[in-house]
């Protein structure tokens, strides 16, 4: 049995990850075939890149390697809607890049892929041991199992400082350990702090960090309007900031920020209240309240329709009570809308949510972008 042929062609560029795979996906496994239908469906819409992409991930980078599945997720879904996809690689722009250029009849666009899940501590572990490890072991794989607290997506800056502050431990914790440690004869498993690191043999020569498994955890439904705000504007992680660093062109390009979500009981309405605000429905009249100076702008810019359909221009009996982040925070202006995917098997049950943002920036503000899916 060999690996199928539309996935070799796509890691012709990066065969090392191959061997990672199979460690955690034997051939035959169904993955495989998921695999090759998600980049057979690419190749035949035309998507480019997809080698590059690949590139970038590294030989042992499973956790880089499901972010950039994520990433062609999101391409195979602008694609069915007619867009021209072009993945793009790391060093697209001297700094950091999107994750790819997307065209249509109505402009272009970079796209930003995050998961809704993505992770402060998994990026600090990962960061923090994966040359560690492959300088120290010889032929060993090493997973991590994380406890609830270290599972839950952060919705602020203070739960990501501590977040990221004791996953710090307990790396410097694990390292500590390992160097007194006889590497021959490694137990099967060492235990820092509830996180736990599983040894395994593995074909692979040096040592690798494989798979960095989360608790299984539900966000409580009150947390997601948080976590998207968080996701776009936070600080450090914000996607909202990349576009801060770009210059010449590339500013003109719509942005679009594009999140991967697993969770399946997140809907519309969240997204709404994150991006737009809460809306409430009156029994009989919607109470007196002065359209925001905002709005009444963007009105002339021809997103009347939008605004109306969305009620944020009052319809009917239905108002908006507070404003999200594309109103409240500033950053969001360099953002021109945000897409929110909840993939769920079958595909055809899954939730697809465009918002675009009528108060971003004018040169990347086009109401055209309210048909954009």
């Amino acid at each position: 049995m060999e690996i199928p042929a539309h996935i070799s062609g796509a890691l012709a560029k990066n065969p090392g990850i191959v061997q990672a795979l199979l460690v955690e996906y034997p051939l035959g496994h169904g993955y495989w075939d998921y695999l090759d239908e998600l980049i057979l469906s690419l190749e035949s819409a035309n998507c480019g890149g997809i080698q590059d992409k690949m590139a970038d991930v590294g030989k042992n980078n499973l956790r880089k390697f499901q972010s950039a599945i994520s990433e062609l997720e999101i391409a195979r879904l602008l694609s069915e809607r007619g867009k021209h996809v072009e993945m793009l690689p790391d060093d697209f722009l001297p700094t950091k890049s999107p994750d790819m250029y997307v065209k249509d009849p109505d402009g272009e666009y970079y796209v930003e892929v995050v998961r809704f899940s993505e992770d402060e501590a998994i990026t600090i572990i990962q960061d923090e041991l994966a040359e560690y490890l492959a300088d120290r072991l010889k032929r060993c794989r090493v997973d991590v199992s994380l406890p609830a607290d270290l599972s839950m997506p952060t919705t602020n800056y203070k739960e990501r400082q501590i977040k990221e502050d004791r996953a710090r431990d307990v790396v410097s914790k694990f390292k500590q350990t390992l160097s007194s440690m006889n590497l021959t004869q490694l137990p099967p498993c060492v235990n820092i702090g509830d996180v736990v690191f599983h040894f395994s043999n593995s074909s692979i020569s040096g040592g690798f960090l494989g798979i960095i498994n989360s608790e299984t955890i539900t966000v409580p439904s009150n947390k997601y309007v948080d976590r998207i705000r968080f996701l776009l504007t936070d600080e450090k992680i914000g996607k909202a900031l990349k576009r801060t660093k770009w210059t010449g062109d590339h500013l003109k390009k719509h942005y679009i920020v594009a999140i991967d979500c697993e969770q399946p009981l997140l809907d519309e309405e969240d997204v709404t209240e994150a991006l737009l605000g809460k809306r409430e429905t009156y029994a009989l009249a919607i109470p007196r309240k002065e359209i925001p100076p905002e709005v009444l702008k963007a009105a002339k810019k021809n997103w009347t329709t939008f605004l109306q359909r969305v009620h944020m221009i009052p319809k009917s009996l239905t108002a908006f009570s507070s404003y999200g982040i594309y109103l409240t925070n500033p950053i969001c202006r360099n953002v021109s809308g945000v897409l929110v995917y909840t993939r769920l098997v079958p595909r055809s049950e899954s939730m697809v949510c465009f918002l675009p943002n009528p108060f971003a920036e004018d040169i990347i503000n086009d109401s055209r972008l309210a048909r954009f899916l």
